[in-house]
């Protein structure tokens, strides 16, 4: 709608802009004014085509890696080839004389100069100036004691313990939920696999609950990156946009964001921490929910996530158990237990 308007007050603006300063004379096919009109309108036109063009390259140059730096880069550039066409037109003024042509071929070269300068700035890959402070301050402003906000992936919301953790009121600053993680988090939800699909409707309720609650500053962020296809970077670009910490269980997304300066709470890491250690001998309640990899095993999961291997607990699919616990096993993914279904010898089952 708006391009409409632009096009409109553009042609309407230049035609009449042309009319009344009678740019051009009669010739032998239109009179003076219709000539006039006709070349005005299209120059205004093809001027309100130049300024959408631009408009859809800056929109599309700042969802980019690196933009600030580029832009920097162009706009410098762009002065500096400015006033090297002011001179150029300067000396054109000189060479020709006083006309409607002339005033046109002036108008040209200034164009073509900024053109050709932000260009060239925008193509260059290393920063003229140094923006280190400004990615510096906000690290000091931490240090003093401000509180930055928080950005959740879609592993930390399917995970299920994100809710309880923001209500403990642990975790200060805005809750960030971009629309693209939540477009992620849909497509989950309707996943044919049942399990994913139940893990992602638990993402989507604890997120309403979020959003309702009063004591949480939550809001969902509409800013995306088009011209970035996977996810996890989209993140990363918007954790260190807003200067804010990524929240997530993802140990692939956990150590590039830590690479790329990011600063990143790990659920999981945060859980190993302060969860309660179980002792071989110890009893549990566990629902079953899947099989297991080997012949006979059951798989389910706590409420703080931990997975549970439950020997010869296939046949207890869907019901909800008590098993003692056998081992644990510490990976970098989180922990795992393996228990036995109680008053159970044990054995294979097939």
């Amino acid at each position: 709608m708006l391009g409409l308007v632009l096009y409109a007050i553009l042609i309407i603006s230049g035609a009449a802009i042309f009319a009344t300063h009678t740019v051009f004379e009669a010739s032998g096919i239109l009179p003076a004014w219709a000539a006039n009109i006709l070349v005005g309108g299209g120059t205004g036109a093809l001027l309100a085509l130049i300024i959408s063009l631009a408009w859809r390259t800056v929109r599309v140059a700042v969802a980019q890696e690196k933009a600030l730096m580029r832009i920097c880069n162009s706009l410098i550039i762009g002065v500096f080839a400015t006033l090297f066409g002011l001179i150029a037109e300067f000396s054109v003024s000189f060479l020709l004389p006083p006309s409607t042509g002339a005033a046109i071929a002036r108008g040209g070269i200034l164009l073509a100069f900024l053109g050709f300068g932000l260009a060239i700035g925008y193509i260059l890959d290393q920063p003229m100036i140094s923006l280190r402070r400004s990615t510096v301050a906000p690290t000091r402003a931490h240090k003093n004691g401000s509180v930055s906000n928080k950005v959740i992936d879609t592993s930390a919301i399917i995970d299920g313990r994100i809710g309880d953790l923001l209500q403990t009121g642990f975790v200060e600053g805005d809750v960030i939920v971009p629309e693209f993680v939540l477009a992620e988090l849909q497509n989950v939800a309707d996943s044919s696999n049942s399990l994913r699909r139940r893990k992602g409707r638990r993402g989507l309720e604890i997120l309403r609950e979020l959003m309702e609650d009063d004591q949480i500053r939550f809001r969902v962020s509409s800013r995306d990156y088009p011209t970035v296809k996977e996810v996890d970077r989209k993140l990363i670009h918007l954790a260190r946009e807003e200067n804010g910490t990524l929240i997530t269980t993802d140990y692939n997304l956990n150590r590039v964001a830590q690479v790329e300066g990011v600063k990143v709470l790990n659920i999981n890491e945060l859980a190993n921490t302060v969860k309660p250690r179980f002792i071989p001998g110890e009893s549990i309640d566990v629902e079953v929910i899947d099989r297991g990899e080997e012949i006979g095993q059951g798989i389910g999961y706590l409420d703080d996530g931990t997975m549970v291997v439950v020997e010869n607990g296939r046949r207890h699919i869907g019901r909800k158990i008590t098993a003692t616990v056998k081992s644990a096993l510490q990976t970098e993914a989180g922990r795992m237990l393996f228990v036995e279904p109680n008053g159970e010898s044990p054995r294979w089952e097939r």
